[in-house]
């Protein structure tokens, strides 16, 4: 077997030092960074071929003639959900070596020389036949709507996807309510086939051209402007896997929780829920890791009155998966219930009453976990669970945090504090709850803005002292000095903490060295 596709990748495959982060790193292993034991599959299965350092191994090993593809190669192939996190703790460069992509490349490889697992040819049949992976009849798939009719014409598409259509339709009619209630102009494709997500996952793909152009042209007749999907591996495919693959399109994707954040700043919509209720969100892989959405959700929760969230241990960047993606749960369903399971546990210990998601693949991963565990933690998708609080206008909060307003008054006032730092590096702020962040727009010039970053490269919390002590100060020299001992040194009263988001090789890049070097930091 020639393997030209995983070939690609040789010269990444041996820059692997075999530290073991991906599999084996903690919270504290190079940085403050939220990571324990990344590789869910592992985390379950055990042994280091799952991890992947050992997947790169046994790579090296296919490539270079020491191992041939078999049966057992190929089960263990299948085994990896691609979901990516072993990538974000890898700081063997700036990227992490992208595993992910070496999976998908050998599995292309093995499909083109034959070698296929039956579940999948049935996929890529009902695909190529029927337009959907479910081998359900294609004009059945808007039958969840009723007798309703669609207008032909929309400034917003509704692109359903074939999971939300034919398995978890309390999704799909919900995100229509949802968009109904708030009044958008929107549409959905009477025609709509599968956006191939599942083919590209396996190695299956011939057919994504087709699949492709279709969807585009079909797109295009409605006149629509934005795509909005409620699907987290429709969402990666049309804003990723699209592009890569040479198409293009004359419209904005969109996340429903990224479409939904917008109307609440635009204040066309708000939500309150009548008693409080405490969730935690579980960060789908395709929608966070692979496409950078992690704080739109976050956003619309936040913004239900009466909601409080807490964070699992693992979130955002290092969440754990669900064990449902790259194919493992139609082809090791007991796997992928035993990594949903360890995901249960975690929302449990965070003493939160629902468990909230965003993609229909985690939904029902989820709620087969929990089953799994014999666990009644409740998991809603998130159209689903914000429907019953919409309230007719915007939510209305209460003026800011005055010491909030103190401190990016003082920034605006010191933006030397930021020098040496790359344009586009971005800090997130949070005092007690209170967000908002800083954008580096040049050589000492900085905006800021009184809302969280959607993807920052670091996120700094202090405690209120903290701020009204460092803002005492008119040297920015000074400031790195005292940020540093509030760190290091902290108090019960006064204390900063943070997160880095981004791995220490990218940090260094931007060009963070400089202000932890003047806070004592490095």
């Amino acid at each position: 077997m020639e393997l030209a596709n995983l070939r690609q990748y040789e010269d990444e495959l041996w820059l692997c030092a075999r530290c073991g982060d991906c599999s084996l790193a903690d919270k504290t292993v190079a940085s403050h960074r939220d990571v324990y034991l990344p590789c869910a599959v592992k985390n379950v299965l055990g042994f280091e071929v799952y991890a992947s350092r050992g997947r790169i191994m046994v790579m090296n090993d296919l490539l270079d003639g020491t191992l041939e593809v078999n049966d057992d190669l190929v089960d263990w192939l299948y085994t990896c959900t691609t979901c990516k996190s072993c990538q974000e703790t890898c700081t063997a460069n700036a990227d992490g070596i992208r595993l992910p992509e070496m999976v998908e490349a050998l599995r292309r490889d093995v499909v083109e020389a034959g070698i296929t697992v039956p579940k999948h040819d049935a996929i890529e049949d009902s695909i190529v036949k029927l337009g959907n992976p479910y081998k359900e009849p294609s004009e059945k798939r808007l039958e969840l709507f009723g007798d309703r009719e669609w207008p032909e014409k929309a400034k917003v598409v509704y692109f359903v996807g074939c999971t939300s259509a034919y398995r978890e339709k309390e999704i799909a009619r919900t995100t229509v309510e949802l968009l109904d209630k708030v009044g958008v102009d929107y549409t959905v494709l009477s025609d709509e086939k599968c956006c191939g997500s599942v083919l590209l996952r396996l190695g299956h793909t011939a057919p994504f051209g087709e699949l492709t152009e279709h969807n585009i042209e079909e797109i295009k007749k409605t006149g629509a402007k934005v795509v909005v999907t409620a699907c987290a591996g429709c969402f990666r495919t049309w804003k990723i896997d699209v592009p890569n693959e040479g198409y293009k399109y004359p419209f904005k994707i969109m996340h429903i929780t990224e479409y939904i954040d917008q109307l609440v700043q635009e204040g066309k919509v708000g939500f309150k829920a009548p008693e409080g209720v405490k969730v935690t969100y579980h960060d789908p892989c395709h929608l966070g890791r692979h496409a950078g959405v992690y704080e739109a959700p976050r956003r619309v929760l936040q913004s239900v009155e009466g909601l409080e969230l807490v964070e699992m241990l693992t979130n955002r960047r290092y969440a754990h998966c669900c064990g449902s993606g790259g194919g493992v749960k139609s082809s090791y369903g007991d796997l992928a219930n035993a990594v949903a399971a360890n995901r249960i546990a975690e929302a449990e210990d965070t003493g939160a009453e629902i468990l909230v998601t965003a993609c229909p693949f985690c939904h029902r991963g989820l709620e087969d976990g929990a089953e799994y565990a014999g666990s009644d933690m409740k998991i809603i998708d998130l159209p689903t669970f914000v429907l019953p609080y919409v309230t007719k206008g915007g939510t209305s909060h209460e003026g800011e945090n005055p010491l909030k307003e103190k401190f990016m008054e003082y920034l605006r006032a010191h933006p030397k504090i930021f020098a040496g730092l790359k344009k586009g590096a971005i800090i997130d702020y949070d005092i007690e709850g209170d967000r908002f962040h800083v954008l580096v727009t040049g050589k000492s010039e900085i905006d800021v803005v009184p809302v969280r970053a959607e993807n920052p490269d670091v996120e700094l919390m202090f405690s209120p002292t903290a701020v009204e002590r460092l803002i005492r100060f008119d040297n920015e020299s000074d400031y790195a000095a005292q940020f540093g001992r509030l760190f290091k040194e902290p108090t019960d009263d006064e204390w900063i903490r943070f997160n880095l988001r981004l791995n220490l090789v990218k940090l260094l890049m931007k060009g963070y060295r400089k202000f932890a070097q003047k806070a004592g930091l490095l």
